[in-house]
């Protein structure tokens, strides 16, 4: 068969397993299109190709997620499957009916070309060469491809009659993730991951998908049982300078944000990511941007040079220098005193791959909530390569802090927040160190404040982005004691409320038993 052959016999194959199971179907696909938005940190006016779209079941959820702010091309190679899909009227997508995937398309004319349970075929490798041709300098694929070693893909691959009662194509097989990574890189691809992926099967019933997520987090990063997953991630990059080919896109798009905007960052042996990170945050967001005050805790390295230098290139650049003993909890403290803007972001110096994401925060202030959590943890976040300790850890405690004070939060100690200015000025910080996050997420919910989870991506930390001081087993019992803290003056606070009546209190630090003004109910996606 050719590779025209292969692809037209997957898609048909692919379009009745995904209308096989019309209960997980859009859920499974809606993950798998956000996956590509937050893998990518794709910027409005980029390109996307979707190859073996069908009758449009994922493009319509590609078409969701990007929102019309990026052309979408859905190569269809069954001509019937065109009227349905051109039916769907998506915005921002054109769906393209394609005979040869080598001549059909012009070259380097695509961002990103994507795909799902289409690449996995005997002529993957020519389908990669074809992909490589397609993509512009710079440009990546993402393709969510079934997995050899799991054991319904393994019982079907080995077992042709099996393949073939399943509906299986008859090209189709499972991708075994070494192979395909050597092999990728033979095409020319560079950055190649082929990661499992996606262990809740399609015959999940739907009321247990979303609980069911949060242990899929855990075993979809647990040696050995991870390659059982039903999928790979296969995620690869063509060379060239991807800075060049990006758009120069800024995302400040909400004018009542103009000028309004502190962003706080603790930085501790930051040398090399602090210009990475202000040029970035100046660049995406530069009219919300008030001042970028980078509190430089005691750094051993030339971190505060940088940031002096950095002030001179741009005076909203101020550096807060902060004199022994360092830790988190104070550099917030000192930083959160010193902003003047109405509205404090507060986050890490090497989150810079992530500030395309950023928006969704901004974007939650807007709708009116008190402030926004960029959630890991949430069914639609996106965790690649992240420590399993740590994931053990973070579901345990949050398992722990729901438990305790009947809340549904998934990730409030990430320190990625974007919050009214009074609110966290008002944060009373008893933790000296990484614990101060849980403090800064958790008090103002405690409180009565509207704050939104919104999902973002977890990408493994690279060499250039420098070793993070975050140690488990020392942070562990600072996290635990600032929770039954919490949890004490919240239980205590609840007891009191029944006992007298409210008189009414100034101001004052905000602490568990003087609520916010607003007690709106928190909305975690």
């Amino acid at each position: 068969m050719s590779l025209s052959q292969n692809l037209s016999e997957m898609e048909r194959t692919r379009e009745s397993y995904w209308r096989a199971y019309p209960k997980t179907s859009p859920i499974k696909l809606l993950w798998r299109a956000l996956t590509v938005r937050h893998c990518f940190h794709v910027l409005p006016g980029e390109s996307i190709l979707e190859i073996g779209a069908g009758t449009g079941l994922w493009t319509e959820k590609l078409a969701r997620v990007f929102n019309g702010e990026n052309p979408i091309s859905a190569a269809v190679f069954n001509k019937e499957f065109l009227p349905a899909a051109r039916e769907k009227h998506l915005p921002g997508t054109q769906f393209l009916e394609v005979k040869d995937l080598n001549s059909d398309l012009p070259g380097e004319s695509f961002d990103y070309v994507v795909g799902t349970a289409i690449l996995c075929h005997t002529l993957y490798l020519e389908n990669l060469g074809a992909i490589y041709r397609l993509l512009k300098p710079g440009g990546q694929l993402l393709f969510f491809e079934a997995n050899y070693w799991n054991p319904q893909v393994f019982v079907k691959t080995i077992v042709p009659p099996i393949g073939r009662l399943a509906r299986n194509a008859r090209c189709q097989v499972g991708m075994r993730k070494y192979d395909l990574m050597r092999e990728a890189s033979h095409q020319g691809f560079t950055h190649v991951q082929v990661i499992p992926y996606d262990i809740i099967h399609a015959l999940t019933p739907r009321f247990l998908i979303k609980w069911l997520r949060a242990i899929a987090f855990v075993l979809e990063h647990t040696p050995f049982v991870r390659e059982f997953c039903g999928t790979l991630y296969i995620w690869a990059k063509k060379p060239g300078d991807e800075q060049e080919r990006r758009p120069q896109v800024s995302l400040d798009f909400h004018r009542e944000l103009f000028g309004s905007v502190s962003v706080v960052v603790p930085c501790h042996n930051e040398e090399m990511n602090v210009r990475p990170l202000v040029n970035a945050l100046l660049k995406t967001y530069d009219r919300y941007i008030l001042e970028i005050l980078l509190v430089n805790d005691n750094s051993k390295d030339g971190t505060a040079s940088a940031i002096r230098a950095l002030s001179a290139e741009d005076p909203r650049v101020r550096l807060i220098d902060r004199k022994p003993p360092n830790g988190v909890g104070r550099a917030l403290r000192e930083g959160y005193a010193a902003a003047r803007g109405r509205y404090i972001l507060t986050m890490d110096c090497d989150f810079v791959q992530i500030i395309p994401e950023f928006r969704d925060l901004f974007a939650a202030v807007v709708e009116g909530y008190d402030g926004a959590i960029g959630s890991r943890f949430s069914h639609e976040s996106v965790l690649i390569n992240y420590p399993l300790p740590k994931i053990l850890a973070n579901r345990g405690f949050h398992l722990l802090l729901n438990l305790l004070l009947g809340l549904r939060v998934r990730d409030v100690s990430n320190n990625l927040k974007l919050m009214r200015s009074d609110v966290l000025k008002r944060v009373d910080i008893e933790e000296n160190h990484f614990a101060a996050n849980v403090e800064t997420g958790l008090k103002p919910i405690v409180a009565g404040y509207a704050i939104k989870e919104v999902p973002i991506s977890w990408i493994n930390r690279t060499a250039e982005m420098g070793i993070s001081s975050f140690r488990l087993l020392r942070v562990a019992p600072q996290y635990a004691m600032a929770l039954f803290r919490i949890v004490w003056k919240a239980w205590r606070s609840r007891s009191a409320k029944r006992d007298r009546t409210s008189i009414p209190r100034g101001p004052d630090r905000l602490r568990l038993d003087e609520p916010g003004a607003r007690q709106n109910e928190l909305v975690s996606r």
